[in-house]
């Protein structure tokens, strides 16, 4: 395996074990024991690890490595704020509507933190800013651990996503209801994230 495929096997198996809230928050990611696991050396562990940094999915500091984030009441609600604000941008600038076969796949999904991540990728893809896309994606994935639980927190949370994905002249106050549900939600999701084992 040549060191590009291992650094991007080792970004791949951190990230979906970060967007799927394996670990804890607060839980230290340690590269000897992550290298070991994924199968790789130590350094595309670290390399990935410092990319994942980047991309705000892992917290690190000086003398106490790396660590899944923890989120405040307040930040949380804030990165809702934020993944709000880039989607409605998002469909303000959009160059085309989503495909209705692709919203009916989005629509048919069982699981409604998979159908979110879909849902918003869809409206991500209808404008041509890539650093806009780039944007909303990366909130997505910051989000994808609480959405992963919603449904502990929130009475509809498929039927939200659907109204916040679907294009038509309500959309905009459908995507601000759906954030609005999950900013008043978070102190029942990260007390979620943080019970769950």
């Amino acid at each position: 395996m040549s060191p590009l495929q291992a650094m991007e096997r080792s970004y791949a198996a951190l990230k979906t074990i970060l967007r799927e809230g394996r670990l804890a928050p607060g839980h230290r990611l340690e590269a000897v024991r992550l290298a070991d696991e994924i199968g790789v050396s130590m350094t595309p562990v670290r390399d990935a690890l410092n990319r994942l940094v980047g991309e705000q999915l892992v917290e690190a500091s000086a003398g106490d490595g790396f660590h899944v984030p923890r989120y405040s009441e307040a930040e949380l609600r804030n990165l809702y704020e934020w993944h709000a604000a880039l989607v409605t941008l998002a469909i303000r600038t959009a160059r085309t509507l989503p495909d209705p076969d692709d919203l009916a796949v989005v629509l048919a999904t069982r699981s409604h933190a998979e159908a979110a991540a879909m849902g918003f990728e869809l409206l991500a893809n209808t404008t041509a800013n890539r650093e806009l896309r780039t944007a909303i994606l990366n909130a997505g994935d910051r989000l994808h651990a609480f959405r992963r639980l919603e449904h502990i927190a929130l009475p509809l949370p498929a039927a939200e996503i659907a109204a916040a994905i679907t294009p038509g002249p309500d959309q905009r106050a459908a995507i601000r209801r759906y954030h609005v549900a999950r900013m008043r939600a978070a102190p029942k999701l990260l007390e979620a994230r943080t019970n769950r084992k």
